[in-house]
């Protein structure tokens, strides 16, 4: 339990850091010409906080990246060029929880 009392503590103490980086690649799909690259990214993040946030006791934050994982993956899967309007919307709702979970801990 302790070991696992730890990872979590970590989990907690990274969140600021990654709310920095997906601030930063929401600033890049207004800034980049790439822009399915930086959606790649959002999602791959997205995909990877959904598994650990979930592991960690953060079941709101997993489902919020989940759909905002999903909704990524439904864009690419769609017509050029990328609509990335309702991936700002999730990304911003998802950040919005993060600071809610972590503020009720």
């Amino acid at each position: 339990q302790a070991g696992l009392a730890k990872i979590k503590e970590r989990f907690v103490q990274s969140m600021p850091e990654r709310v920095a980086e997906f601030d930063a690649l929401m600033d890049q799909l207004y800034e980049d010409e790439d822009t399915e690259k930086v959606v790649d990214e959002i999602c791959q993040r997205a995909h990877k906080l959904h598994g650990q946030a979930g592991s960690f006791g953060f079941a709101e934050i997993g489902a919020m990246a989940a759909k905002l994982e999903q909704n990524i993956r439904d864009v690419l899967d769609g017509p050029r060029p990328l609509n990335t309007e309702g991936i700002e919307v999730d990304l911003v709702a998802m950040l919005d929880q993060i600071d809610a979970s972590l503020n009720a801990t």
